[in-house]
């Protein structure tokens, strides 16, 4: 099996609108892309019809149906019925008979992800390990907001800007020779500002920085106040 993204895609069709199936449809669709979604729950494609390119009240488990909705002449199927193994199983199969190209599946379990695998799933995601491990980071390092780990000994991280920073210039600074990180771009009022070295930091910006874990410790040290775990997980404690 080969399971390599050899392009863009375009085509969505998305399998099951729980809380992960929604989001992953209206980012998708926020972006420009064709969405098709689906679920047999009438409630949750009325929640959602008005966000993505089309959303319908259908049975993925049957083959026929996902035929007569053109599944076929889309780019990537998301499966996203993690609760219900059988279900998950038979759109997967179906996915994979009417020739989708790309197939990611949502999982709960290890056993789940070998039998996904196993039919054909090009990729298995648990989006649940993903959040834990987002929420865990935040309690260790508060302060700081891991975008990226890049390899063992380099990340990407978002921290508030340091209190004697502020009203300096990132030349006056010198953050890169004194402290061995790199200032990637700064966050200000919801606007992406280039860290050009004579933009003067600001009490309230975000600063995107990049190096190894020992240096980004080393300035979060230098950060004072508060930060509230809400705001960062706005999305994933909503009630929607």
């Amino acid at each position: 099996m080969e399971s390599i993204l050899k392009k863009e895609f375009n085509d969505y069709v998305i399998i099951g609108l729980g809380r992960f199936g929604k989001s992953l449809a209206v980012t998708l669709a926020d972006e420009g892309k064709n969405v098709l979604a689906i679920d047999t729950d009438k409630s949750n494609v009325e929640e959602i019809q008005n966000k993505v390119t089309h959303a319908v009240v259908a049975d993925a488990t049957k083959k026929e149906v996902l035929h007569s909705l053109g599944i076929q002449n889309f780019d990537c199927a998301i499966v996203c019925i993690g609760e219900d193994l059988s279900a998950s199983m038979l759109a997967t199969l179906n996915c994979k008979e009417l020739k989708v190209p790309y197939i990611i599946a949502k999982s709960q379990s290890d056993q789940q992800k070998e039998i996904l695998e196993k039919i054909g799933v090009d990729l298995v995601v648990f989006p649940e390990v993903f959040m834990s491990k987002k929420l865990s980071t935040a309690l260790i390092d508060p302060l700081t907001n891991e975008i990226a780990k890049l390899t063992k000994n380099y990340k990407i991280v978002e921290i508030k800007c340091p209190t004697n920073w502020v009203n300096k210039s990132i030349l006056e600074t010198n953050i890169r020779k004194k402290y061995g990180v790199n200032v990637i771009f700064i966050k200000r009022d919801g606007n992406i500002i280039e860290p050009f070295p004579e933009a003067v930091l600001e009490k309230e910006d975000l600063l995107v920085i990049s190096g190894t874990p020992k240096n980004i410790d080393v300035v979060e040290n230098k950060v004072e106040g508060i930060v509230e775990l809400k705001e960062r997980f706005s999305d994933a404690i909503s009630e929607k």
